[in-house]
C-alpha cells in the first residue's frame, strides 16, 4: 500500500468535503457543544442530538438519560456485565457501544433492527419497558416547556418540538461517534511505527494461526465500511457460558422472560439460557448465536461478549485459544482450541489494543429548565341552539328516587369469591404493578385519604403530574361508567387504564405477568382463583375489580339507617335539608337514585383550576391530554381547561361536560369537582346558589340560581353530611406483601 505523503494530505485537508466537515464542527462547537463531527447531518440537528442524549426527560419517570447506559467517560457502555434498565427492572445482556454504531449493518446482539435506521433503534430505546419506558407524545410535550428545544426544533425541523424529530435527532448525534485516530489504522495508511513490534506479531495471528479474521474481517485499508469495523456482520455460536446472575437475580429473569415472550418464542417461561438470534428467525441453527461485535474501542468496552461472561482481553483470548465453551449447537460453529503460546496470546492481546482510538470528548451538557409559558385565551368553539331550555320546567316525579343502597352488581364473567377478594387486597397495594414499581393504586386511592389522594390534582406517575382530581374507589362498583368523562364502563376496563396510563401507572402488561410470575405467593393464589399456570393480566384486573367492589362499599351512613326507617337517624336540620335537596336546590336533579349520581355528563361552570398556569408539570399534561385523545389542532395550542367529555365524542356541545359524582362520604373524599377546585362542602352550596360560574362550552340550562338563605345553606349541608360516616369509612391495614424468589427453569434444576 502506498505511503500518503505530507503534501498529499495537505491536499486532502483543503478538499471542499474537508472544509465542509470542519465548518459542520465548528458549528457544533460554536453552538456550545463539543461533539465530534458531523457526516452527512446538519451541525444542529447534530448539537440538538447531543442535548437530547444525555436529556433525563427522555425516560418516563424523567430520572435517567440515553448516557445512563451509554457513558462517554466508559467509551459509551455501562462498564457492566448486564445492563441496568429501567427502575424497577434490571436487563439480561450486556450494553453495546454505540460507538461507530452509523456504520453496523446489524444493531443489538441478536440483530433485531437494521443499521440502516438509527432513528428505529433510538425509539426502540425510549419506548421500550426496561430502557426508558416512556410515550413519545408525552415527551415531546416536556420538551415544549423548554424553551431551548422549543427554538432549535423549529430551526432543524421547522416544527415544535416532535417525536420524529426526538429520533432523528439522536440518531444524527450518534452517527458522529466514531473512533478517531486509531494506532491500527495508521498502521494501515502507512505508518509502521504506529503499533509495536510485538502488536504486529498479534496482527499476523489476527489473520493466520489464531483465526480471529474468519468473523472479525480485517481491513486492508482504513477506508469507513464494513471491514473497518473488524465484523463480518454474521452470527455465530461460540459456546460462551451462561451467566447465572439472569436466573438467580430475579428483575433480571423477568425481563428476559418478557423479552423472549414478546418475540413469540415457545416455552418462553422455562428458557434456561440466552437463545439469541433465534428469537429474530425461530431458526433452530440461529440458537445461541449472536451477531460479532466489532472491535472498534475493544480495550475500553470491558467486560466482553452477549452476557458480560468474559472480562479482560486476556479472557477472551483465552476462551477462543481453547476453543470456545460448550453451549448450545458449539459444534456447528466449528471452534477448535489454538494452541496458542503465553507469548502469542500476549502479542495477540497487544494487538486488539490498538484497535482503540483516542478518548472521545464529549460534553456533558447542564439541564435546561422547564418554563412556563402564557396559556393563551381559550376559544370555545360556537354551538348551535338545540331547542328549548330544558331548565325551566323540570318534572321531578320522573326523577330516580333516592334511598338506601342495595348490595353492588357483579358482573357474570367476574364472580365473587373470598380468595379473589384476598388477592386483589394484595394487588391493590402491590407496587410492582407500575412501570417503575413504584406506585401502587393505593398511592393515588389511599384509605386515610378517603379512598383518594386529598390533592386538588392527582400526584401522577413519577416524572409527570396528573391533570384531574383523583376519584375516591368508595362505591365505584355502582357506576355504570367511571373515571370524570365515562370513557370506560367497569371496573375491570379502569384498573387497566390506571395501570398503565402514561401519566398514572406507566405499566406494562406483560411486565406485570412476568412480574408476578417470579413471586412464588402470587403463582400460588392466581392458580387457585383462575386455575391458570402463571398470573395473567386479565385476571390481575378481575382481582383488583372484586377487591373493590366487595370491600369499598359504603352503605351504612346515617342516610341509609334514616331510609331504611330509622327516623331518628336525621336531625331536624339534616331532614329540612333533605327537603331542599328534593325540592329548592334542584341538587336531585342529577344527584339521584340510591347513589346519588345520574352518570350523566353536565357542564356546571366549573372555573379553571390555577395549577394549569403556574405549574409547569400541569401544562405538560394537559397538554399530553389534548394530543392524545385527538383534539383539534385549533384548541390543542390554546390547552387551559380540561374538556371533559369533548375528549370522546368532539363534538362541541359536550367541552367541559363531566360525569355525575355520586354523594356518598362527602366528608372524607374532599376536594370536589374535576379539578379539585373546592375544599369545603360550604364553597360548593355556595357555587350552585349562584348558577355556577363560567368555562368554555355551554353551560347547563338546569344549572340556574338558587337563591337559598344562610339558614337552608346549612340545612342543605347537614343533609349532605349525613351521607357519610361519622369515622372515616372502610379503613383498612395495608397488608404485608410476598417477595420475589429465585425461580429455576426447569432445564437448571437438575
Amino acid at each position: 500500500m502506498k505511503k500518503r505523503t505530507k503534501s498529499r494530505r495537505m491536499k486532502e485537508l483543503l478538499s471542499p468535503r474537508w472544509r465542509l466537515g470542519l465548518g459542520i464542527l465548528l458549528q457544533v462547537v460554536l453552538a456550545g457543544g463539543v461533539a465530534p463531527q458531523a457526516r452527512g447531518d446538519d451541525a444542529k440537528m447534530v448539537e440538538l442530538g447531543r442535548m437530547l442524549f444525555f436529556e433525563n426527560r427522555l425516560s418516563g419517570d424523567d430520572g435517567f438519560s440515553c448516557a445512563k447506559c451509554h457513558d462517554p467517560e466508559k467509551a459509551f457502555t455501562d462498564g457492566l456485565a448486564l445492563s441496568k434498565g429501567y427502575p424497577g427492572t434490571m436487563y439480561f445482556r450486556n450494553t453495546k457501544t454505540v460507538m461507530n454504531v452509523g456504520e453496523m449493518e446489524s444493531l443489538y446482539w441478536d440483530g433485531r433492527l437494521s443499521g440502516k435506521d438509527l432513528p428505529t433503534l433510538v425509539r426502540d430505546h425510549i419506548a421500550e419497558s426496561h430502557f426508558m419506558n416512556t410515550d413519545g407524545r408525552l415527551l415531546s410535550e416536556r420538551l415544549r416547556q423548554v424553551p431551548y428545544y422549543e427554538r432549535t426544533f423549529r430551526e432543524v425541523f421547522q416544527t415544535e418540538p416532535r417525536y420524529g424529530g426526538i429520533l432523528k435527532a439522536v440518531a444524527a448525534f450518534l452517527r458522529t461517534l466514531n473512533s478517531e485516530n486509531v494506532p491500527f489504522d495508521r498502521f494501515l495508511d502507512g505508518d509502521r511505527s504506529a503499533i509495536s513490534e510485538t502488536a504486529k506479531k498479534g496482527y499476523e495471528l489476527f489473520t493466520g494461526k489464531a483465526g480471529c479474521a474468519n468473523c472479525h474481517k480485517s481491513p486492508r485499508v482504513a477506508t469507513r465500511g464494513r471491514s473497518e469495523l473488524l465484523t463480518d456482520g454474521k452470527f455465530h455460536n461460540t459456546g460462551v457460558p451462561m451467566n447465572d446472575e439472569i436466573f438467580a437475580e430475579p428483575m433480571r429473569h423477568i425481563v428476559f422472560r418478557r423479552f423472549f415472550k414478546t418475540f413469540g418464542v415457545a416455552g418462553y417461561g422455562d428458557l434456561d439460557e440466552d437463545v439469541g438470534r433465534y428469537a429474530v428467525t425461530k431458526n433452530a441453527a440461529d440458537r445461541g448465536a449472536f451477531l460479532t461485535p466489532s472491535l472498534r474501542e475493544v480495550s475500553r468496552t470491558a467486560p466482553y461478549m452477549h452476557n458480560g461472561m468474559l472480562k479482560t482481553l486476556t479472557d477472551v483470548v483465552d476462551f477462543y485459544n481453547r476453543g470456545g465453551g460448550k453451549a448450545h449447537g458449539l459444534e456447528s460453529v466449528g471452534l477448535k482450541a489454538l494452541g496458542l503460546t503465553k507469548q502469542e496470546k500476549e502479542a495477540l492481546v497487544e494487538f486488539l489494543k490498538t484497535l482503540s482510538g483516542d478518548k472521545l470528548v464529549v460534553e456533558v451538557p447542564k439541564r435546561l429548565e422547564y418554563e412556563l409559558r402564557p396559556l393563551p385565551t381559550f376559544h370555545a368553539p360556537p354551538i348551535e341552539d338545540e331547542g328549548g331550555d330544558i331548565g325551566t320546567i323540570v318534572d321531578f316525579r320522573s326523577v330516580p328516587p333516592i334511598g338506601a343502597l342495595p348490595e353492588p352488581p357483579i358482573p357474570p364473567d367476574n364472580p365473587v369469591t373470598e380468595e379473589k377478594v384476598e388477592l386483589g387486597k394484595l394487588l391493590f397495594f402491590d407496587s410492582r404493578l407500575a412501570g417503575d414499581a413504584s406506585n401502587s393504586c393505593a398511592s393515588c386511592h389511599d384509605p386515610k385519604l378517603g379512598w383518594g389522594d386529598g390533592i386538588d390534582l392527582s400526584r401522577g406517575y413519577p416524572g409527570t403530574k396528573h391533570w384531574r382530581n383523583g376519584n375516591t374507589v368508595i362505591n365505584s362498583a355502582y357506576f355504570k361508567k367511571l373515571f370524570w368523562a365515562g370513557s370506560v364502563t367497569s371496573l375491570e376496563k379502569q384498573a387497566n387504564s390506571a395501570i398503565t396510563g402514561n401519566v398514572a401507572g406507566n405499566g406494562d402488561p406483560m411486565m406485570i405477568e412476568e412480574r408476578l410470575a417470579q413471586i412464588p405467593e402470587y403463582v400460588e393464589r392466581f392458580k387457585k382463583v383462575f386455575g391458570t399456570e402463571r398470573p395473567l393480566y386479565g385476571d390481575v384486573l378481575k382481582a383488583i375489580s372484586t377487591f373493590e367492589r366487595k370491600m369499598v362499599i359504603s352503605r351504612n351512613t346515617r342516610f341509609d339507617r334514616y331510609a331504611r326507617g330509622e327516623r331518628t337517624a336525621l336531625s331536624a336540620s339534616a331532614k329540612r335539608g333533605l327537603d331542599l335537596f328534593q325540592g329548592k336546590a334542584r341538587c336531585i336533579l342529577c344527584h339521584n337514585g340510591p347513589n346519588f349520581t345520574d352518570e350523566d355528563y353536565h357542564n356546571l361552570g366549573v372555573g379553571e383550576n390555577e395549577a394549569f398556569a403556574q405549574d409547569v408539570q400541569r401544562q405538560i399534561t394537559l397538554r399530553f391530554e389534548y394530543f392524545a385523545k385527538g383534539v383539534p389542532e385549533r384548541y390543542y395550542h390554546e390547552a387551559r381547561w380540561d374538556l371533559g367529555l369533548f375528549y370522546r365524542t368532539k363534538h362541541p356541545r359536550d367541552m367541559c361536560k363531566f360525569r355525575t359524582p355520586h354523594l356518598r362520604e362527602l366528608k372524607w373524599t374532599v376536594p370536589f369537582m374535576h379539578n379539585g377546585v373546592f375544599y369545603t362542602l360550604e364553597e360548593v352550596v355556595d357555587f350552585y346558589d349562584r348558577g355556577g360560574d363560567e368555562s368554555p362550552g355551554k353551560k347547563d340550562p338546569l344549572i340556574k340560581p338558587l337563591n337559598l338563605t344562610k339558614k337552608e345553606k346549612k340545612d342543605l349541608i347537614k343533609f349532605l353530611e349525613s351521607l357519610s360516616s361519622k369515622k372515616k369509612p372502610l379503613q383498612i391495614r395495608p397488608p404485608v406483601l410476598p417477595e420475589y424468589a429465585v425461580m429455576i427453569p426447569k432445564g437448571l434444576d437438575k
